[in-house]
């Protein structure tokens, strides 16, 4: 049986070959079949490989394990992306231990001009909501996707602000995508599959081991443009993403937060250690990628005004302002009888909106640009 993709699972779960040598192996060869066709000349190609290296290609085991795995695919709906694809991620492909195949599922269009991963602690704090709400909302203009790791924490927020602003968004996972976890996530997982998709380089059956992670990790840095680090402490994926984003000449950007919390700590290590720029404010971070910055809002105009739904009270304020204008507050407060406070309500909300503007000596007038 010369079935590509079976040889292609089976190579990617050979033992005794690391994955620098496995993309070596993919380099020269193009194919896990043609290195299965022509293992003899492994040895020539790369010296450096010991003998039993050649003996894990010619074992059973992984091709047998790959059968087993095609046949969990076609049941759970689960696609794959080798190396040598041409829709291969080509940022991850730049890595020297990108993975030789990739699981997924949800859409293929992982390739976007843009893409950037957000990490952080599961511990997070309230201020990491608005930090990455401010974020995406000042990056949505864009064609880009947010990559991350699916726990608990800036994971999840990451993941389902990316969903509320209609942003594609990719989960990397650290187990089989024949389970999800933490399983708290389930539904958000659901949820990602309908505007990004579920990526990992584990086979299904293969459980969420604590060693998984940090390769789950350099997916995620290999997959994204920049990494943002909200929140995090010295110690963890966070920090192990990060420095994988910066090993491979990654961007890598930190919000500083407070110096004496410990959810600050590894932020500011970083920044402290020249690895991660400041996080500022998203036209802080568009600028230091030289991504385009979107338009300024145009200012409404007069004839723009007269859209806004006012209540009835509030039309006939514009309109008496406009025959009286400038006119003073006491005079207005007379004429609609009117308590103070809310009168003062409903010219505070007709000077926000444009439609009014207050002048010296208590005045009002109709603003006109």
């Amino acid at each position: 049986m010369n079935d590509p993709l079976l040889y292609s699972i089976a190579f990617s779960q050979i033992h005794g070959i690391n994955l620098y040598e496995r993309k070596k192996l993919m380099n020269v060869f193009g194919s896990a079949l043609s290195i299965y066709n022509a293992c003899h000349q492994v040895a020539e190609a790369f010296v450096d490989l010991e003998i039993k290296s050649i003996e894990s290609i010619l074992s059973p085991w992984p091709l047998k394990a790959a059968a087993e795995e095609l046949a969990t695919m076609k049941l759970l709906n689960i696609d794959t992306c080798c190396i040598d694809d041409a829709t291969y991620p080509n940022r991850l492909f730049q890595c020297e231990d990108a993975p030789t195949i990739l699981f997924y599922k949800g859409i293929k269009k992982w390739n976007l001009p843009y893409l950037i991963s957000i990490v952080g602690t599961r511990a997070h704090t309230r201020q990491s909501f608005a930090i990455i709400k401010d974020l995406i909302e000042g990056i949505k203009h864009l064609p880009i996707g947010i990559i991350s790791g699916l726990a608990l924490g800036i994971d999840t927020i990451a993941h389902k602000t990316a969903l509320e602003y209609t942003l594609p968004t990719w989960a990397v996972l650290g187990h089989g995508l024949d389970m999800i976890y933490p399983t708290q996530n389930r539904q958000l997982a659901i949820s990602i599959l309908e505007q990004g998709g579920l990526f990992t380089e584990f086979t299904s059956k293969t459980s969420p081991l604590h060693f998984h992670f940090p390769k789950r990790n350099r997916i995620v840095a290999g997959l994204s443009d920049a990494t943002i680090v909200v929140e995090t402490d010295t110690k963890g994926g966070s920090m192990i993403t990060a420095g994988l984003a910066f090993k491979y000449n990654r961007e890598v950007f930190a919000a500083p937060g407070k110096i004496y919390d410990p959810k600050s700590r590894g932020c500011l290590a970083l920044i402290k250690n020249n690895m991660a720029s400041i996080y500022h404010d998203p036209i802080h971070f568009l600028e230091a990628m030289q991504w385009p910055i979107p338009e300024k809002p145009k200012i409404r105009k007069q004839n723009q005004q007269r859209s806004f739904n006012w209540d009835p009270i509030s039309q006939q304020i514009i309109e008496f302002i406009d025959i009286h204008s400038p006119v003073q507050e006491a005079f207005i407060h007379e004429h609609f009888s009117m308590e103070s406070a809310q009168l003062a309500a409903k010219l505070l909300d007709l000077e926000l909106d444009g439609a009014i503007e207050r002048q010296a000596g208590n005045q009002y007038a109709r603003k006109i640009d």
